[in-house]
């Protein structure tokens, strides 16, 4: 194996290593929050001291400083910014923060594959494999930001979707109890709010569309589709627009919707079970089969060696 493979093999390795330590901090401080709320303990800011409020600033601004430097058009701007709505993240720093983690991976990546790549081969072929190799990492980095975006965005869509079919057993119950759309969208947001916190903050996103801002339902409701660009929420928004506009129960419309989810998540599941045997064919071959093949052919090589031996001599 050359210096260049063990290079290659190191930074990979490396921006596997960040990005599961990203993911499993993030769980576990998940975990934490959702533990302090089921214990009636109140969720404390990231900051606590004056201090590290100041720091934070700093470091917010500067790397928006440095996200501002990246040379990347509206649409691909436009995606992160999407895909970090879907993850959670709507402050306004949140764009230019990944944007500046863009481009410190891309130097780093340069740097670190110009440095390690440069001495592999003399002369001006080791300064070419030097940039080449650069050049390969900076851009393999600079995809790490928005992988993790990405990668966060899928697992809090994951966990909405898993709370949908009580939100709307919730709200039917509220509305069947008598309340309007808007009084049972509160109650549900407060019901939900310490067993399915992203679901919960999404729906008091549009109640606060509803009461605050004054929005009708179809547009609070449009803007939570536009947010998450989620295929259940078109299903809602349609129903609550067309019951409007029929004059028909909206209980009735969400009742159908909490049936119909539940029948695709029983079906995403059975399907999910039903690959089981075949993902289970490679991990089979691959550990079970060279064990089964020493133990029942171990005898017979044995005996046949000692055969050919006593026959040689």
């Amino acid at each position: 194996m050359t210096n260049t493979d063990i290079s290659i093999a190191g930074f990979a390795t490396l921006a596997i290593l960040i990005y599961a330590l990203v993911v499993t901090v993030l769980a576990r401080r998940r975990m934490g929050r959702r533990l302090r709320l089921a214990m009636g303990g109140q969720h404390q800011g990231r900051s606590s001291t004056p201090g590290a409020t100041e720091l934070r600033v700093r470091f917010l601004g500067f790397m928006g400083f440095l996200g501002n430097l990246l040379p990347l058009g509206d649409a691909d701007r436009g995606k992160i910014a999407r895909g970090l709505q879907r993850a959670g993240f709507r402050s306004e720093n949140a764009l230019l923060t990944v944007l500046g983690a863009k481009l410190v991976a891309l130097a780093a990546g340069l740097v670190g594959g110009f440095v390690l790549l440069l001495p592999a081969l003399p002369g001006a072929l080791g300064l070419a494999s030097g940039l080449a190799g650069g050049v390969c990492f900076g851009v393999a980095l600079n995809l790490l930001p928005e992988l993790v975006v990405s990668r966060l965005a899928a697992l809090r869509m994951r966990r909405i979707r898993s709370g949908l079919a009580d939100a709307f057993d919730l709200l039917i119950v509220c509305l069947e109890s008598g309340n309007t759309f808007e009084r049972a969208l509160q109650r549900t947001v407060a019901d939900l709010r310490v067993f399915r916190p992203d679901l919960a903050a999404e729906l008091r996103q549009v109640s606060l569309d509803l009461n605050l801002h004054g929005r009708t339902r179809e547009a609070a409701i449009g803007r939570l589709v536009e947010r998450l660009d989620s295929q259940e929420f078109r299903d809602l928004s349609s129903a609550i627009v067309g019951n409007e506009q029929q004059g028909t129960p909206v209980a009735e419309a969400l009742r159908n919707l909490a049936a119909s989810h539940r029948v695709e998540t029983i079906s995403a599941i059975q399907a999910k079970t039903a690959r089981l045997p075949i993902l289970l064919i490679l991990p089979t071959i691959v550990f079970v089969l060279p064990g089964m093949m020493v133990i029942l052919g171990g005898p017979a090589m044995v005996k046949l060696t000692e055969s050919l031996s006593v026959g040689g001599s």
